[in-house]
């Protein structure tokens, strides 16, 4: 018999003026409600998450994920990428249909593993709740248990939380509470976490986040009435923003908490971004400049590091091989040093105990002018 949800609270009182929804309905795109932001540069921003996600090392990845929850892994914790299509059986038609949801990620500690679910955001959206509700209940389905006699079935909700890149009204914690028939009710909360509330310094624990921080001036550029002057007010401070940002990434290379090939990554999306939100105004050009040179010092760095890798890593190898070359030849000289004073040693006993020389030298190899100076 299926399992029936008898009812969805949705706790925040925004949700009053709309209808309640059942957790398997479809849901209208985020883009939806973006005032400003064209659905192709949101589309950009989405797939750029996406990219640098699955682009960025497994250190890097455990950096945000104990940035955003406040964890504490080790930063060599293996890190698995899930794929991110869940797939689900349509209420009306029946028919199965793709559900694509943004980042989930499973850490495998030394006997469970975790799992997080991130998803992102533009702008504010009324229907993130059921989303992230609907994403979490295939995601737990999908890695569900079952008793041995088959009598209970055990689901784990991931951690989820909702990054939003701009600025939100969203609360900290949001939360879908489940009412039982046995009025029974579990609730269901859900963080949220908004990177332009942080300064730039305060995103140093989550350094995948940083490229984002290109937005911070945007609503305040495309303001009514806004002029060149004012444009180039905010430049500069982009600037010191993207300056400030190349900064933390050298700090955070330096400490090993994400490659010098993450820094380069990071800067080229940066760089990325800012052509695709800024490119048209040509009081951006400074700023555009600092990033190149930003990302070229990033990819020089980068395959410096490459190359002092391998450089250390071959001398490394010829060092332990020269060192085993060495012990051998001298354990060899040794046996043989060994071996020699034996046979000494014999053949002056054999001598002094009257032996002919024909027969000491047959039994030691020695020849009779060595036998002769014993």
């Amino acid at each position: 018999m299926p399992y029936q949800v008898a009812g969805i609270l949705i706790c925040k009182q925004l949700y009053a003026k709309y209808a309640i929804f059942t957790f398997f309905d479809h849901f209208s795109s985020i883009y939806s409600y973006i005032p400003t932001m064209s659905r192709k540069t949101a589309q950009l921003f989405d797939l750029m998450f996406k990219s640098i996600i699955k682009d960025a090392s497994s250190s890097a990845v455990v950096h945000l994920i104990n940035g955003i929850y406040k964890k504490n892994y080790p930063l060599d914790t293996k890190v698995t990428i899930e794929p991110n299509e869940l797939i689900k059986e349509h209420p009306k038609s029946g028919k199965m249909e793709k559900i694509i949801s943004d980042i989930i990620i499973t850490l495998h500690s030394e006997n469970k593993k975790d799992t997080f679910l991130l998803e992102a955001q533009i702008d504010d959206d009324l229907e993130i709740i059921l989303r992230i509700f609907n994403y979490s209940t295939l995601i737990a389905l999908d890695k569900r248990t079952v008793s041995a006699d088959g009598s209970c079935m055990k689901i784990e909700m991931p951690s989820p939380v909702v990054i939003y890149w701009e600025a939100s009204n969203t609360k900290d914690i949001v939360s879908v509470e489940i009412k039982f028939p046995n009025k029974k009710s579990v609730v269901y909360e859900i963080p949220t976490f908004k990177v332009l509330q942080h300064s730039v310094s305060e995103l140093e624990n989550m350094a995948l986040l940083l490229p984002f921080y290109i937005l911070k001036i945007r609503k305040e550029l495309e303001r009514k009435g806004i002029d060149s002057a004012k444009r180039k007010i905010l430049s500069k401070r982009l600037e010191g923003y993207v300056i400030e940002i190349g900064k933390v990434f050298k700090r955070l290379v330096r400490n090993n908490y994400i490659t010098a090939k993450d820094a380069a990554m990071l800067l080229r999306r940066l760089l990325n971004m800012n052509l695709e939100l800024y490119g048209n105004y040509p009081e951006f050009v400074e700023v555009d400049m600092t990033l190149k040179q930003l990302v070229d010092t990033g990819i020089d760095e980068a395959i410096d590091k490459a190359v002092n890798k391998a450089v250390n890593k071959a001398v490394s190898k010829a060092v332990a091989e020269t060192k085993k070359a060495v012990v051998a030849k001298t354990k060899a000289e040794a046996k043989a040093a060994i071996a020699e004073k034996r046979i000494s040693r014999t053949a002056k006993a054999m001598k002094a105990g009257g032996e002919a020389m024909d027969k000491i030298m047959r039994y030691t190899g020695l020849s009779r002018r060595e036998i002769m100076a014993l």
